[in-house]
């Protein structure tokens, strides 16, 4: 009985000094739970059992344990979620392809998430817009990782221009995405799948849905409202991913791990930055500082305008270093042009892949009247046909707008495609006569 007693002291007084005083209740309980096993159990040895504490988000190793650890929308078990359950887990490389794409931005896009305290499994929907290739295209022409249409875009303020197409940076339509997300949340009380919903096909067909059902005294979950086909799968698309990730090792499903930690880091550039100058500072290769930017339709970011530049976490340093080092009239590189008999500024920014404006602007010229002989500064560039090998990069599909005098097979040589491709794509007769401003998408080759 004195070693009872013994134990149960030590065990009171093991607590007393340990147990933070918020905890006191529950360590009270604790204790009685040890005390009462040492009574009835007299013969056997004491055995102390610890509840393992659920990790921090960033304590995690990997994101998609970190996302995992926070999916919060519930899942249920029904055949439309099911069926696509099922294709992906019959097509186990799938995940592994995502995991390679998303690598440099999915920690950014969780981290921009947990700021707004919105549901993880958001960070799954570019699985289902855009297989995470932010050149993808849609046949509606929605471009980026979410997919933006022009006019969503334009409505939250993600700019399109010349230089620069926001739907396809990851940072701007990122934010752009979450605050669409967060008004359709708002707009349907709360309800998240109904959101996610809207995203696809718009407030307005969800919203007339929500109110016909009404009418008719039914449901306006989800579950209950009549939509357009494409939206009744991407819904149960998005819940079928997050309910593999969940499950995924009884599901024995790989998501190949994503370190949870920054691979880039973002740095406001706020004067004109020529793309190859600026890999050479990153110490690295143009083409792969253009994926992590995939906004950039040209050579440079715009001139007199703010840009967000994604670099490598590791090259960061270095690379602030040397454009703080740098003089910001060397951002870019100039080469000086001699105007010859037949030239004009809409061909002389052609060839060096700027515009007229730019162009203008950089010579201070009132006109486009030049002279024979007058020399101009232009941007001396890698390449004078960016978007085309921007495109090529991803195998992604462009849009050819049919001018006077085009033909299917000046068109065909011009792209390296084939004739009979272009019909195809286009759903054309073999015969057809092309139309002045007809478009017609081409599907690169890398």
């Amino acid at each position: 009985m004195k070693q009872i007693l013994l134990v149960a002291s030590l065990l009171l007084l093991s607590a007393c000094q340990n147990t933070p005083e918020v905890n006191k209740e529950i360590g009270d309980v604790n204790q009685a739970v040890a005390i009462n096993a040492i009574l009835t159990q007299t013969n056997q040895a004491v055995v102390t059992k610890t509840t393992p504490i659920a990790k921090l988000p960033h304590q995690h190793e990997d994101v998609w344990q970190r996302i995992r650890s926070q999916l919060t929308i519930e899942v249920p078990d029904n055949k439309e979620v099911a069926k696509w359950r099922d294709y992906y887990l019959s097509h186990p490389k799938f995940m592994m392809t995502i995991s390679k794409r998303a690598e440099p931005f999915l920690y950014y896009i969780v981290e921009e998430i947990e700021k707004r305290n919105m549901p993880l499994e958001l960070a799954l929907l570019p699985i289902v817009e855009s297989s995470y290739i932010p050149y993808g295209v849609s046949h509606m022409s929605a471009t980026g990782l979410w997919q933006f249409m022009p006019v969503s875009a334009e409505r939250f303020n993600i700019e399109q221009n010349w230089w620069y197409d926001g739907r396809r940076d990851i940072a701007e339509s990122t934010r752009g995405a979450l605050e669409y997300f967060q008004f359709f949340h708002d707009s349907f009380e709360g309800d998240w799948l109904n959101a996610v919903a809207a995203f696809n096909s718009g407030e307005g067909r969800v919203g007339r849905a929500i109110k016909k059902n009404k009418k008719a005294n039914l449901g306006t979950d989800f579950w209950s409202l009549n939509l357009p086909n494409e939206t009744t799968h991407f819904v149960p698309k998005l819940l079928a991913i997050a309910d593999i990730l969940k499950r995924a090792d009884e599901l024995n499903y790989t998501f190949t791990p994503i370190k949870n930690s920054p691979a880039i880091e973002i740095i406001n550039i706020d004067s004109q930055l020529d793309i190859s100058l600026a890999a050479t500072w990153a110490d690295m290769d143009a083409k792969k500082l253009f994926r992590l930017n995939p906004g950039l339709n040209r050579w440079a970011t715009a001139p007199d305008s703010q840009y967000q530049l994604m670099i490598p976490y590791a090259s960061a340093e270095s690379f602030k270093s040397k454009l703080a080092s740098t003089n910001k009239k060397d951002w870019l590189r100039w080469h000086s042009y001699q105007i010859k008999s037949g030239d004009n500024l809409g061909k002389i920014s052609a060839k060096y892949a700027t515009n007229v404006d730019a162009l203008k602007k950089l010579n201070q010229l009132n006109s486009d009247t030049i002279r024979i002989g007058q020399r101009l500064i232009v941007p001396l560039t890698d390449t004078d046909a960016y978007p085309l090998q921007l495109a090529k990069l991803s195998k992604a599909r462009i849009t050819h707008t049919v001018k006077s005098g085009d033909n299917l097979w000046d068109i065909s040589r011009k792209y390296k495609v084939k004739v009979q491709d272009i019909i195809r794509w286009n759903k054309l007769a073999a015969n057809s006569l092309l139309q002045p401003k007809q478009r017609l998408k081409i599907r690169l080759k890398s």
